[in-house]
């Protein structure tokens, strides 16, 4: 089960229908797509980058530049933490793909670990 899949599950009431779980998950993916528009607002203003969400931290949501990004994969890198440069090198090659006219890029680093995803402005899909 996927980490958006549990946390669904984890709001979900016993007996709540399976058609309700999945009006859940689209208002997620609608929500989601309409922060699109404040995406494009960071990416213009601070460069091309990737929305991040640390819930359990002080500063929850922030938006980081490919350029941030590359520094914590160099540093991790030099600090010889081959799995999570491996993890930021893979997130940057993902992020640098988009065209943010058509999907936001959002990194989630909590207490599960770190996750990447894309949401599409127009299919309202993960991708």
């Amino acid at each position: 089960m996927s980490r958006r899949e549990k946390l669904i599950k984890s709001i979900l009431t016993k007996g709540m229908e399976e058609e309700s779980a999945k009006a859940l998950d689209a208002t997620l993916k609608l929500i989601l797509s309409d922060m699109g528009s404040m995406y494009i607002k960071f990416w213009e203003a601070e460069g091309p980058g990737l929305m991040c969400f640390q819930p359990d931290s002080d500063r929850t949501m922030f938006f980081m530049t490919f350029k941030e990004l590359n520094a914590i994969y160099e540093h991790h890198e030099t600090l010889n933490e081959h799995d999570l440069a491996e993890t930021f090198r893979r997130i940057l090659e993902a992020g640098q793909k988009i065209n943010p006219e058509e999907k936001a890029g959002y990194i989630i680093n909590d207490d599960k670990g770190i996750k990447y995803f894309e949401i599409c402005y127009n299919k309202l899909s993960e991708n």
